[in-house]
């Protein structure tokens, strides 16, 4: 199973000019000044704290109410932590039953929530009622052109999310007759591009988008995202490097940065590039989880450990990140830790069959095989079980060395290629089990004899092989 990255994608603020000035200064109004800086530097979590203590004095405070919906959105969102985001919305829809007056840009972060929310739950729903919302809005004669476009830009998105993309194209395009500048637009514009028309076509729109805005950092970064995701690492490199040129202090291009360079095995200049981005904003949790990966890729298993447990305290909803910690934690052979991240990771989200094998290897070291979790396999017909189910039959004894590796995908080459890798290292993890350490590392050199750094089987044969004997 590929392992996934928490790639830091920059995100545009939702602000929309909206003023909060009033007439008396207060310490409540200091404490929503604060949030409301916190939020636009993008240090989300500062900003629900302080809308915390101005909405434990005053609870119907719809502007804390406001600020707050939106960190947690976009919190929620960068963290992948669905709760987050569920909370924001609430927030939001709070804030436009307390402001009363109906302010058109209260309703942007729960469409902007909503959303996204389709997307972290797979459910399309979420997005037809973003889109709902947005219409209704929209229908209103009260709008300003600002606020018109603002709110076109997120049905945008909701029509994104429900594939609806000639809806998508023509609210952007309607977005962009009222503000020709609205960067979110044309960077959504030139990601739809991306995703409807050739490579050439969608590199010609980002490309367009930077000689707009060519003193903005956030426009090269985009771009040397959609060439890092081509594959043009150098040339990616080189939009992050603008990007920060032009902006010392833009942390997604030091992240994304670090990301090319760790997709390009080049692990040290990636935890160099990601502890750069940390030195900014400690609590970039992007950064963290990927430098965790970088420090591991080299070895230092510690120092990974300690970033990846890290991330699970800032983010204790978000499975993959006790995933990561798990797979961190088996290879440093802390077998009960790894089960505990396991389980809770399965707890989260149980729809991650593919930690099973992982958790029944551990389960097996500390002699507590919790066999009725894994019934749903055992009940299944021979030749109904899938690749997960075949690596936990090996497991426990009932599929063979050879049987185990027949049964990889015959049509798929690069599912074949994982699964191959992912059975020579579970095939060595057992025989490591049994005492037979010669054995096992002929397996783990047989499960990286192709190359795929991304998967955790991979990462764990490369770093058996690496390790000194006891």
């Amino acid at each position: 199973m590929s392992r996934r990255f928490y790639v830091a994608l920059p995100a545009l603020l939702l602000w929309a000019g909206l003023a909060f000035a009033q007439p008396a200064p207060s310490a409540l109004e200091a404490l929503k000044d604060q949030a409301d800086t916190a939020y636009r530097n993008r240090d989300f979590p500062n900003s629900i704290r302080l809308c915390d203590q101005v909405l434990a004095q005053a609870p119907s405070d719809h502007v804390a109410l406001y600020l707050r919906g939106s960190s947690r959105v976009e919190f929620g969102i960068a963290v992948n932590d669905v709760e987050q985001v569920r909370q924001g919305i609430a927030d939001a829809r709070e804030a436009i039953r307390h402001e009363g007056s109906g302010k058109a840009e209260y309703y942007l972060p729960y469409v902007y929530g909503m959303s996204h929310l389709a997307s972290l739950e797979g459910k399309t729903i979420h997005a037809q009622t973003a889109r709902t919302v947005a219409d209704s809005v929209l229908d209103r004669d009260d709008l300003t052109p600002e606020q018109r476009s603002n709110l076109l830009y997120q049905r945008a998105q909701a029509n994104m999310q429900l594939k609806d993309f000639p809806a998508a194209t023509h609210d952007l395009e309607e977005t962009l007759k009222l503000d020709p500048k609205h960067l979110a637009a044309l960077m959504l514009q030139a990601d739809l591009t991306a995703r409807l028309k050739t490579p050439a076509e969608a590199l010609t729109a980002y490309s367009r988008v930077v000689e707009q805005f060519p003193e903005n950092a956030l426009t090269y970064n985009n771009r040397g995202m959609y060439l890092q995701s081509q594959g043009k690492t150098a040339e990616a490199l080189a939009d992050f490097a603008k990007a920060v040129q032009i902006d010392p202090k833009f942390i997604p291009a030091f992240i994304n940065r670090g990301f090319a360079l760790l997709e390009s095995g080049d692990s040290a200049n990636a935890e160099a590039a990601l502890g750069h981005a940390l030195s900014l904003d400690a609590g970039q949790i992007g950064a963290l989880s990927l430098r965790a990966t970088a420090r591991l890729n080299q070895g230092k298993i510690s120092e990974a450990l300690a970033d990846y447990q890290q991330v699970v305290q800032v983010a204790p909803q978000n499975p993959m990140a006790h995933a990561d910690l798990g797979f961190a934690q088996f290879f440093a052979q802390d077998f009960p830790g790894a089960l505990n991240s396991f389980r809770s990771a399965l707890k989260i989200d149980n729809k991650m069959r593919f930690l099973l094998p992982w958790k029944l290897a551990c389960e097996k070291r500390l002699q507590q095989v919790d066999a009725a979790s894994y019934q749903e396999t055992t009940a299944k017909p021979d030749g109904s079980r899938d690749w997960i189910d075949n690596l936990l039959m090996f497991q426990m004894g009932r599929v063979d060395v050879g049987s185990l590796l027949q049964s990889t995908s015959p049509t798929d080459a690069n599912a074949r290629a994982a699964q191959l890798c992912e059975g020579y290292y579970f095939i060595g993890v057992e025989l490591q089990r049994l005492g037979r350490g010669d054995d096992a590392k002929a397996y783990f050199q047989k499960a990286i004899e192709k190359p795929l750094p991304k998967l955790s089987a991979y990462r764990g044969a490369t770093l058996a092989l690496a390790a000194k004997a006891p």
